[in-house]
């Protein structure tokens, strides 16, 4: 199987939190988790990094300090060092299951209502304005996952990685940072699909190609409408995995 194609560094994006330290921890935490860097990958340099963040070198340091002690990065000395990923985050096992959906049950609704808004018009904007550089790279993002049903963990790094991709090329920065959230905010949720069939993950695989081919033709509201059929599909395994969801979403919709 062909390797997936690395994950460009440029998804960092400005922090605009009150607290700064937290949200730095947060940003390079969440793009690890959801695997949008891999093992080994080296971050920007410390003064490049701070820069793409919007916060102060100290900072920074601290928030990378936290990161280590935490076990997501390790730090390497000499020319060639610098601060790098140490690891995944484990699959959640069947036991931890329950555990996982409950945390996420209150406010996953939610979540993917804004799911549907962000990523089905960054797709848009994507066929509106993608270049045929970025194109290429969509159409090997989905080829490098194609087949490769059975490596979930690949999987799942060949899937949050096209769709940031999708929004990088919407060329549209709100739109990438709100992508990049959805994508760390769900990791835990989208990692639980494990326990459904490599079958399901074929049929999300159709749907890229068909968001990739709406966008490589310039058809905007083909790309929107697959990228939302996409999401939708993925909602409802969800949801049958968490059928409370479903009851607590129909409990507050309006004439109910």
């Amino acid at each position: 199987m062909p390797p997936l194609i690395s994950m460009r560094t440029d998804i960092f994006t400005s922090v605009h939190s009150a607290n700064p330290l937290e949200e730095t921890i947060e940003r390079i935490a969440g793009a690890i988790k959801a695997r949008l860097l891999s093992p080994g990958d080296r971050l920007p340099a410390e003064r490049d990094l701070a820069v793409q963040l919007g916060v102060s070198r100290s900072t920074l340091r601290v928030a990378l300090q936290n990161l280590v002690q935490a076990g997501w990065l390790e730090v390497r000395r000499g020319r060639s060092g610098g601060a790098f990923v140490a690891r995944w985050p484990l699959m959640p096992g069947p036991r931890h299951l329950p555990e996982v959906l409950t945390r996420h049950r209150e406010g996953l609704p939610a979540l993917l209502d804004y799911r549907r808004a962000v990523e089905s018009a960054a797709a848009a904007f994507a066929a509106e304005r993608a270049t045929s550089a970025e194109i290429a790279e969509l159409e090997g993002l989905t080829g490098a996952i194609d087949g490769r049903e059975n490596d979930f963990e690949a999987y799942r790094a060949g899937d949050a990685r096209f769709h940031i991709g999708i929004a990088r090329a919407a060329h549209s920065p709100r739109l990438l940072e709100a992508v990049t959230e959805v994508q760390s905010a769900m990791t835990e949720v989208l990692d639980v699909i494990i326990y459904h069939s490599v079958q399901v993950l074929g049929h999300s695989t159709d749907y890229h190609w068909r968001i990739v081919d709406a966008i490589r033709t310039r058809e905007p509201e083909a790309a929107r409408r697959s990228m939302l059929d996409h999401i939708m599909a993925t909602e409802n395994v969800i949801y049958g995995l968490v059928p409370e969801i479903i009851l607590a979403s129909e409990a507050g919709s309006p004439g109910t």
